[in-house]
């Protein structure tokens, strides 16, 4: 059995840091569990950033494509302590056990995705162009190659404590990039990202790269994400989480002497556009599909629908309202959620359509809540076009297909936009799916935004406030780029050339033996 002891990891050892004591609470119960972590302290980042700048100097003199190696061992590593790092997480966060299961299994295909993204050598997209002197002007010989940025400040989040935390999506992909990592916790699942960390602790060991190769930070506050934003040696930041979170963030690292890039993932509300024909034909069907979306996780997934737009406003909402009405309430990830979720649950002057629910029995739980508003509504009370964490959408009635265009103009930057339609209308919604383009990154058709395939084509990112740099994905293959950047070398000889630049030698086909007689039994 692996047990949490309460400490972070610091130069390949577990440590326990010189900060303020804080406990995890239980989300079902309200009540603390598990060991006391204690914070660490600036000096305690600053030692960890150091040792990350000495590794990415020292990790150049390992074999091309170790990081592989390193990403395959931090999965292997997982699979030894799943048990133990699932029984946590669901103590600490209430997310269902299969939900967490699939998260688990998500997580380890991420690394050995990544792994075999490296493996390829695709990752540092190489690029030759030849020398050509009768070019005017002459071109020299020019090769250009993505080379990694350095040590990557990760921040894990409170609704995904595997796949986007310790050894998650951003871990993964600076891990690919060849950048060590500095992890910090996140304080509601601490125990969980202790289990994590010693699984890549050991993996980095495993592989023999240098050990300030990964490091895990606790703190309850700010002060250590802080601390570890302003470090000198960090040169770019992964964040998924809140609005505040991603723009606090930002700014701090935008007032560095060395500003670095801080690629964040915030909140999104997700627009669903349902067409006339569309809830004619099969309104039962889309709106089953829309609680389903709405409820998973207790509606603490950044790709929730929190916005439904349809000329059938009213009749959604009711039919949607029967359903969640039915729904159980859900426990949400912490306190602090549930606080802001009661908050912003009632918007004065708008319609509530669910029942006014209060959940029985100890912990932090919410029942669903839907509003049904117009689009004047959106205009006078700028938060219903905020994300609000949890179970809680607004429907808003349109006259006319033809308002749907000017609806997707009122909404912000979103991770996601949906589209639910019928063949015959195609022709004629060219306009609304150009404008859902310009508002996300994933433009979704009859279909669902809760789930994210981790692929090649996956863009999970959208423009602000969505997220802080919508060039670049935090899901899928392409996630690496982040933290790499491009480098040309301009006539170098192939032995000062990065190995990924130097085509390998050619050597003769290795002969095929015949095949052996096969032997009758």
């Amino acid at each position: 059995m692996t047990a949490a002891r309460g400490t972070g990891f610091l130069a390949g050892r577990p440590h326990r840091g010189g900060g303020a004591p804080f406990r995890a609470v239980a989300p079902a119960t309200g009540a603390e569990t598990g060991p006391e972590f204690t914070g660490c302290t600036a000096e305690e980042v600053a030692a960890a950033a150091a040792l990350a700048a000495q590794a990415h100097e020292e990790n150049r003199s390992l074999p091309p494509r170790w990081q592989a190696g390193l990403l395959r061992g931090v999965a292997h590593r997982l699979a030894e302590v799943r048990e133990d790092l699932l029984r946590v997480a669901h103590e600490e966060t209430g997310i269902a056990p299969d939900r967490l299961a699939g998260e688990f299994a998500r997580t380890c295909g991420q690394l050995t995705g990544f792994a075999e993204v490296v493996e390829a050598g695709t990752f540092g997209e190489p690029v030759h162009d030849p020398a050509d002197p009768a070019a005017t002007p002459p071109r020299p010989d020019l090769k250009r190659i993505l080379v990694p940025v350095g040590p990557v400040a990760v921040f894990g989040a409170s609704n995904f404590p595997l796949a986007f935390s310790v050894a998650g999506g951003d871990t993964a992909s600076a891990f690919a990039a060849g950048c060590p990592v500095l992890v910090r916790a996140h304080p509601s699942h601490p125990a969980t990202s202790e289990i994590a960390g010693s699984a890549v602790a050991a993996a980095v060991t495993d592989c023999r790269a240098h050990p300030g190769t990964f490091a895990l930070l606790h703190g309850a506050g700010h002060d250590t994400g802080s601390a570890l934003v302003t470090a000198p040696q960090v040169r770019a930041v992964g964040f998924t989480g809140s609005h505040a979170g991603g723009t606090a963030l930002t700014a701090l690292a935008a007032r560095r002497p060395r500003p670095v890039p801080v690629y964040a993932e915030m909140g999104s509300i997700n627009p669903l556009f349902v067409t006339t024909a569309a809830a004619e034909c099969r309104m039962d069907d889309v709106v089953s599909g829309f609680v389903s979306s709405l409820t998973t996780g207790a509606g603490q997934l950044c790709t929730k629908p929190g916005l439904v737009f349809t000329t059938a406003g009213r009749e959604f909402a009711r039919r949607a309202a029967r359903l969640l009405d039915e729904t159980e309430p859900g426990t949400l990830l912490n306190a602090a959620t549930r606080d802001a979720f009661e908050a912003a649950a009632r918007v004065p002057g708008v319609q509530t359509v669910t029942a006014r629910r209060e959940p029985n029995g100890p912990g932090f739980r919410a029942a669903p809540v839907l509003l049904l508003a117009r689009l004047d509504d959106l205009r006078r009370q700028p938060a219903l076009l905020e994300e609000h964490f949890g179970p809680f959408a607004v429907v808003v009635e349109v006259d006319t297909d033809d308002d749907l265009v000017d609806a997707a103009r009122l909404v912000p930057g979103s991770l996601t936009a949906t589209l639910h339609c019928e063949p015959e209308e195609h022709p004629r919604l060219g306009p609304l799916t150009a404008r859902l383009a310009e508002t996300a990154g994933r433009v979704v058709h009859n279909g669902y935004p809760t789930g994210v395939a981790v692929s090649r084509a996956q863009t999970h990112t959208g423009p602000y406030p969505a997220s802080s740099h919508s060039g670049h994905t935090s899901v899928g293959w392409t996630a690496v780029r982040r933290f790499q950047r491009p480098v040309t070398f301009q006539d170098m000889p192939p032995a000062l050339l990065p190995p990924l630049l130097v085509p390998p030698p050619r050597t003769a086909p290795t002969p095929v033996p015949a095949p052996a007689p096969e032997e009758s039994s």
